[in-house]
């Protein structure tokens, strides 16, 4: 894919099923290691209402994180399940995170409608629904796989025949995403 970097660009971040195993101290750390230009986000970082974590250290921990994402400027990447209506309120007092990027977005067309009005870009996997997708301006889209198994080129694939766009196009449109999300000199 053209739009990949030629060097090795980090997401740093405690993912809220890791709570549990790690202080408040660990949190602190993040801000010594966004010292590393690799560094370009926060995430996969978030809050799950599934999760044997307690919620509540979880929200601990992530409003940590964002906080120091804030006063970096970086990017965050989400992990975000059954719990929209705390996200969208998190983000109402952090004003100051560029970016707000749900990971792997599975939900309907109305809370798709919902994150991209507060300003969020949604990230789609494999199971993505289709009518969320389609609810996605493409400038607000990104293309996701966690899972070895299936190739990054299928997902591709099956985002393009969604949106009706050849791979090539979505491919051109993802790598402008991540440039205006980025900027220009990480790639």
């Amino acid at each position: 894919m053209p739009f990949l970097s030629k060097k090795a660009l980090l997401s740093v971040g405690i993912h809220p099923w890791d709570v549990s195993e790690v202080s408040l101290d660990l949190v602190s750390e993040l801000n010594r290691i966004f010292e590393d230009p690799r560094v370009v986000m926060m995430g996969e970082i978030g809050l799950d209402k599934v999760s044997s974590a307690s919620f509540e250290l979880q929200a601990k921990v992530l409003e940590a994180q964002i906080s120091i994402a804030e006063r970096i400027r970086k990017p965050i990447l989400l992990h975000v399940v059954h719990a929209m209506t705390e996200i969208l309120e998190i983000k109402n007092r952090h004003p100051l995170v560029p970016t707000w990027i749900i990971h792997g977005f599975r939900g309907s067309r109305e809370a798709a409608i919902q994150y991209l009005n507060k300003g969020f870009y949604l990230s789609f996997g494999f199971k993505f629904n289709p009518e969320s997708l389609l609810a996605c301006p493409m400038n607000r889209l990104f293309v996701e796989t966690d899972e070895r198994e299936n190739s990054l080129q299928v997902i591709y694939e099956q985002i393009a025949q969604v949106l009706q766009c050849s791979v090539e196009t979505l491919a051109e449109q993802i790598g402008q995403n991540f440039c205006d999300v980025f900027g220009n000199d990480v790639l």
